[in-house]
């Protein structure tokens, strides 16, 4: 579990670094004040290096705390935590090439699915309102542009 530990902590970090290292050309604040696109990249990047560190901390000053218990990387439950993760990092290749609304069109039901809903209106109408505020706070309140379709740009 020690080691486990150690990888994950170190893993949390290095997504950090590597957030901030791709988002280094993405202005932190707009010209009027609002938040840039390098906002949440650089609020996330923090908060990976931050935990991170505090699980660095609890390895090495509270062992006792996970000494003795086994990780189960491949019971059969995380199986749905494998394909939530799937289906986030396709999400993420899906935004980028066919933008924000569809990727979220199609990632968030299938996230609904995956978590047992199975009540179509509930999966419709919650993507839509999700996505509509989504979209308003960003486009409108932040200013801040949602990634397009690839084919429209």
């Amino acid at each position: 579990m020690r080691k486990l530990n150690i990888i994950v902590a170190a893993l949390s970090i290095l997504f950090g670094l590597a957030i901030f290292w791709f988002s280094r050309g993405l202005t932190i604040t707009g010209s009027d004040g609002v938040p840039g696109e390098a906002f949440w990249p650089h609020m996330i990047a923090w908060l990976l290096i931050a935990l991170g560190i505090l699980q660095f901390v609890e390895v090495i000053f509270f062992s006792a705390v996970n000494a003795g218990r086994e990780v189960a990387l491949f019971a059969p439950e995380q199986r749905w935590a494998y394909l939530a993760a799937i289906v986030g990092f396709c999400f993420a290749g899906l935004m980028a090439w066919a933008g924000f609304l569809v990727g979220a069109v199609i990632a968030m039901p299938a996230v609904m699915l995956i978590m047992g809903e199975r009540r179509p209106l509930v999966i419709g109408v919650t993507t839509v309102a999700a996505v509509a505020v989504i979209w308003i706070f960003f486009v409108h309140v932040f200013h801040i542009s949602l990634p397009l379709p690839a084919f429209l740009e």
